[in-house]
């Protein structure tokens, strides 16, 4: 059972407690107006007060309890953002003047430091087979460029993986014959504590191979 689960349940049964203990407050100050019970406007206004003082400690409690747990649980939350784009870097070899690339920016969003251990290009479905880049670069370019795995990430931290575009262009191309042309990209995302994450983006197949 994960975290969350656990935080749901613990929440329902304090709130259940707190409902169970307003009725057994109310239902005892009712019992106790026995015959010989002073019935005056009175003593039964105080009666009825000290029932909702009781049932207002007790709800007031478990919210506070439930703030308090909640507040312990987010911080822990494992948040990544992740977002594609295109871009050029400048080549030091002379006869290149720049190399054209897809940008994957991998960042924590949240307070917890994370661990990535790979990224992968995802198009469908999660039924459909994910897509190893990892290889793209090698021998090429942009090899000194691709991260090393796993990527530790600590709170606002990020890193960029840069993909050789033709390369990629063309690694896809033959996708379109099993794949509509606009079926949306996903980027899938592993992590330590999370497992793998699909995060959709707005791109699709045509993005890739231009048609």
């Amino acid at each position: 059972m994960n975290r969350k689960k656990f935080l749901i349940i613990i929440c329902s049964l304090l709130l259940i407690f707190a409902l169970v203990f307003c009725v057994l407050t109310t239902s005892q100050a009712l019992l106790s107006i026995g015959v010989e019970t002073d019935l005056s406007a009175e003593a039964l206004r105080w009666t009825i007060i000290g029932a909702i003082g009781s049932w207002a400690g007790s709800i007031f409690g478990a919210i506070a309890l439930i703030v308090s747990l909640f507040a312990l649980w987010f911080p822990q939350r494992v948040k990544i953002k992740v977002s594609v784009s295109t871009g050029s870097m400048m080549s030091q070899i002379s006869e290149i003047d720049k190399v054209d690339a897809y940008i994957i920016t991998v960042k924590n969003v949240g307070m917890k430091p994370i661990s990535i251990t790979n990224v992968y290009l995802h198009f469908g479905n999660k039924k459909q087979g994910d897509i190893f880049v990892g290889m793209l670069n090698q021998s090429s370019i942009l090899q000194a460029f691709t991260p090393t795995f796993p990527q530790r990430l600590d709170q606002r931290e990020s890193f960029d993986y840069y993909l050789l575009r033709d390369k990629l262009n063309a690694a896809l191309d033959h996708y379109e014959e099993k794949t509509p042309i606009g079926t949306p990209l996903s980027i899938r995302v592993d992590e330590v504590t999370k497992g793998s994450q699909y995060y959709k983006t707005k791109w699709t197949l045509k993005t890739f191979i231009g048609k």
